[in-house]
Order: C-alpha cells, then structure tokens, then sequence
C-alpha cells in the first residue's frame, strides 16, 4: 500500500517550481514560519532515515510552502527524485538549491552530475568553480574527465589530465587515460612515447600497455616492430586476451589469412575474454568482402563456433544475421537453432523456426518432438499445439490432432495475437470436419473469421466443405470469390470457386476458373490434384465436350487409381454424382 501511495502521491505533485524561484524573491520568511520549517525538515529527514518515502516527500514538499527559500529541502527533493526514480523536477531543484545557497559544494556537485548526466556542457563551469579555492579535489577532476571521455572532447580531457596531475597520487591513472586520449585524438607518436612510460611505471599492467603499445604500432604501420613486441611477451602474457587481439590485428594487417582464422578460432574459443570483444572480432573477419568470399568465412566461422560449450547467445546471434544476408540454406539455420536450443532450451524463436524448418522438409516426427518439448518449457504456448496439430492433419491423424487443438485451446486468450488465434481456429475446425463433425465445424470456422475475417485459407476451406455438403453455396461463392481475388493464381482457390460455381450450374463460368487452375498447378504428379482434374473432368461434361471430360477423369485417375466413381465415369463415359 506504501508504494501505491507514493505513485499516486508522486502523480499528483502540486509544487510549481516556477512558485518556487517567484516566492524565492518575496518578503524574507518570519522567525515563526522558520522555526516551523525547522521542524518540518527535521521531520523529513527522521522520516527519511526510518525509510518513510511517502512522509518524507509531503514533509519536504510542506516545508518548501513555509520557507521558499529553503536550499536543503529542494536538495533532498531531487535526491529523492534519483533514488525513487520519481516524476519530480529533479534538474530545476538542484538548480535552486544551488542558487540558494552557492557556498554548499555538496549541492553544487550533484547539480554538476546531473548536468553532466544530460551532456549539458553547463556543468563544465560549475565544476571548474570548485576548483578555484579547492584544487585537490579528484572528484571534480573525474567528474570533469568522465565528461570529456564521454563527448569526444580528448583535447580538453589531455588539458584536464595535466592540470589535475601536480595533485594527484596515482600517476597511471592520468598517463593511461592520456593514452587513451592520445590514440583517440591520432596522437600516435605521443602516444607511443606515454606507453613505453606506463610499462615502465606499472609492472603489475605491464601487459596492457604492451598491447596498447602493439595496437600504436600497427597503427604506425610498423607491422614487423609489433610482431617483434609480440614475440618479447612472456608465456603468461602471450595468452592474456588483449595478447591474443593484438596478434589478430597483425595477421588482419598483414593479410597472413592462415593466422587470422587460427587466431579468430582462439578469440571466439576463449572464454575469458569480454564478449564484446569476441564479437567484435567475428564481425570484422565476417566483414565486407566478396559474397564468395563471403560464403568460405560463414561456413569456417560455422564449423568453429558450433562445437563450443557456450552459455551465451551473442556470438550465435551474429551468425544469424550472417545467414540472411548470405541467403543461406534451412540446414544451416538448423543447426544455429539447435544450438541456441542447447543454450537456452526454453528459446521460443529457435524452436518454433525449427519447426517451420521440419515442415518445409516434411519432417512431422521432428514437429512433434519439437511441440513436445516445448510444451515442457512452456505449456502455454498456443504455437506448440498449433503446430503440433498441423503436423498430425498432415500425416491424416485427424484424432490426434484434434485432441491437441482442444488442449490448446485453454490457453487462448485477450492477448494471443488475433491472426494465431484465427489460423488455429480454421485448423481446428479442419480437423472436426475431417472426423464428420461438420456443424462443430462450421461453428469453428465462423470463429475464425471473426478474428481474421480475410483468413484465406479458411475460407477456402470453409466455402469447399460447404460446397461438398452443398450447403449455403451463395455464401461459399461469397467467401470463395474473395480467395481468388487475393490470390489470382492459386490453383486450389481456383478450383474451388469452380466447382461452387458449377454446383449451382454456372458451367461456362465454371470452366473459365477450373483452366486457370490447370494452368496454375505446379506439381501434376501431385496426387492431390487428383479431384481437381475430377472436377475439371465434370466440368467439360456438363458442356457436352465429353472427349476433354474423359481426358481429365483419365488424369485424376492416373493419380488416384482406387476412386471406384472416377472408374465407373471413365467405363461408361458418363458423369455420376459423388
């Protein structure tokens, strides 16, 4: 109840700021209003210590109403405002505090921090003023170098360094950060000179500096003196992390390929070594070359990065976008998929592309393991039932499937995305209709449609069965006409709206739609087009072309050779109905 007290409180804040700095230069408070703002910040502060959010605001926010002129109320309002992340005017009462009471360098530090936090180079001169009678003081000068790092200004940050070094202690810390200073600014024979100082100042980081000492070089083009510093590293040196990278910038620079995939394969392998550099590593070696060049180093980088016992995505994810920009194949992308399920077991991306990937190979005992596992990480993913099911209709396990749509169903909701839901209704009602359960069906498919009413697929599915049952045929030509509206040449849309049409004796138009869906097929050995030749076959009958309905019943036949009506049609050169 206390926090929801504190966001509603910190919701409705009444103080104006603007109020504040007006007030600021009114009437000077009486003693009485003073004692009594006295007593109230007295207040805030026990509520504070006795970690009372809500009594500390409303004390702090009354003792400013009493005494505009109160610098450490406003204060310990914008620290409140940091520690709770609340919606209090944080930048505004700093200032005030500030202004109210300048000699306060606690107030005038924080203030600068959070100027310096918003990249406001405002806070520049304030901190620079706490300098003027307190030059010792390293926070202002790491405050001021923090600033100066994060902007790119390396020119203020080498002159900030110099004149903070007379009084620090801690030498390194100034050269090193001049170093990286250096090297930024291209300042690289400066550069080279503060290395060689820190090698011989700090033993104990001796080997950082060597690297960064190596890294100069490089840069200077001094290939050969990079590799020789190389060479100077002890056992223990040559196998530190930055060691390794310095030695792949060489092979880089020096175009040896044999030492760039060698080492390449040790950065990536080396565990101890920060991710961001492992995956910087693998970008520039995947970087901008030919696409067949491309290629050899996708497949390398595969075959290296596969077998590692990583418990991190990162460098899996890089070969990821590899792949799609290198148009790769579904057996690629599986075995990354399976590998980031090997990490993460519960990668719900991974494993549903997995499936997408078994479907296209029609590897439906693959979808099913997949499905079964996934429902142990998460049983309520409506995908996993989905798929799941679609794997059963198509190996005809209309049961099977239909009991895992039913089980799924449960864990359909407001927030399951309206598309999923309307493509797992339209399989589920596949699924009733294949077992007899025609109405049930039905039912189903208006559900469908009430999600996605241009779910093409159900309402093709929908118009055909209705068309069969020859049912409501001006509403399966509804629906059916808009399927190959959408998809113009989608043979089994196509054929649909044909024998729709030619069930309520449209012939001609019939035929115009069953050639087109001839002419559309892509795979005539299919035997699933056996009743689309049938129907083609009945079609042309209907037209008195009875040599062209005899050709057609001939092909589905070819295609279907157990159909004992397309046998009988054939024998006697004549139409019978189903």
């Amino acid at each position: 109840m206390r926090v929801i007290a504190l966001l509603c409180l910190l919701a409705c804040l009444t103080t104006s700021v603007v109020a504040g700095k007006k007030d600021k230069n009114a009437a000077p408070t009486n003693q009485t209003d003073l004692r009594r703002y006295e007593q109230l910040y007295l207040e805030a502060v026990c509520q504070r210590e006795a970690n009372n959010a809500v009594a500390q605001y409303r004390l702090l926010e009354r003792a400013i109403k009493v005494n505009p002129h109160g610098a450490e109320a406003y204060f310990d309002l914008a620290m409140f405002g940091i520690e709770h992340n609340a919606q209090v005017p944080v930048i505004d009462y700093l200032a005030l505090a500030h202004e109210l009471d300048p000699d306060n360098h606690e107030y005038t530090i924080q203030y600068v921090r959070v100027l310096f936090g918003r990249r406001d180079k405002a806070g520049v001169d304030l901190a620079k003023s706490l300098l003027v009678h307190e030059e010792l003081r390293d926070d202002v000068y790491a405050l001021l170098c923090d600033y100066y790092t994060m902007t790119g200004d390396y020119a203020q940050l080498c002159a900030t360094l110099e004149q903070w070094r007379p009084f620090s202690g801690d030498d390194e810390f100034i050269s090193s950060n001049k170093l990286h200073a250096a090297m930024a600014l291209g300042q690289l024979d400066d550069a080279l000179l503060i290395a060689d100082t820190l090698i011989h100042i700090s033993p104990s980081n001796a080997t950082r500096y060597k690297v960064a000492k190596g890294e100069i070089l490089l840069g200077l083009n001094r290939v050969d003196d990079a590799l020789t510093l190389y060479h100077t590293l002890s056992a223990d040196e040559e196998t530190d992390p930055g060691a390794q990278i310095l030695l792949y910038k060489y092979a880089v620079k020096s175009g040896n390929k044999v030492l760039e995939v060698q080492l390449l394969k040790q950065i990536a392998s080396n565990p101890y070594m920060q991710m961001q550099t492992r995956e910087a590593a693998l970008r520039q070696y995947l970087g901008d070359v030919n696409d067949s060049e491309r290629i050899v180093r996708r497949d390398t980088m595969l075959t290296m990065l596969l077998p590692l016992p990583e418990k991190e995505p990162a460098l899996y994810n890089i070969m990821l976008a590899e792949l799609r920009q290198s148009d790769a194949p579904d057996s690629l992308y599986a075995l990354l998929f399976n590998k980031l399920l090997e990490i993460d077991p519960a990668n719900e991306y991974a494993r549903i592309s997995l499936m997408q990937i078994a479907l296209r190979a029609d590897d439906y005992a693959d979808v099913q393991r997949l499905c079964t596992d996934g429902m142990k990480q998460n049983a309520r993913q409506p995908l996993f039932y989905y798929f799941g099911g679609a794997a059963l209709m198509i190996e005809k396990k209309y049961e099977e499937a239909l009991s895992l749509f039913e089980r799924g169903r449960e864990y359909i909701d407001d927030n399951t995305n309206t598309e999923l839901v309307s493509t797992y209704f339209g399989s589920y009602g596949d699924a009733l209709h294949q077992l007899g359960r025609n109405h049930e069906a039905y039912v189903m498919y208006d559900s469908a449609l009430v999600y996605n009413n241009g779910n093409e697929m159900c309402l093709n599915n929908y118009a055909y069965f209705l068309a069969l049952d020859n049912e409501q045929l001006d509403k399966a030509e509804r629906m059916s006409a808009y399927t190959v509206e959408v998809r113009p040449d989608n043979a089994t849309f196509l054929d649909t709206y044909a024998w729709i049409l030619f069930l309520k004796g449209d012939y001609e138009k019939a035929r115009e739609y069953i050639d087109r869906a001839i002419d559309n097929i892509e795979d005539r050995a299919d035997q699933d087009n056996s009743s689309l030749y049938d129907h083609a076959g009945d079609i042309y009958y209907h037209l008195g072309l009875t040599d062209e309905a005899l050709d057609y019943w001939r092909q589905a036949f070819s295609l279907d050779a157990e159909s004992t009506i397309l046998k009988k049609k054939i024998t006697n050169k004549k139409y019978y109905k189903d």
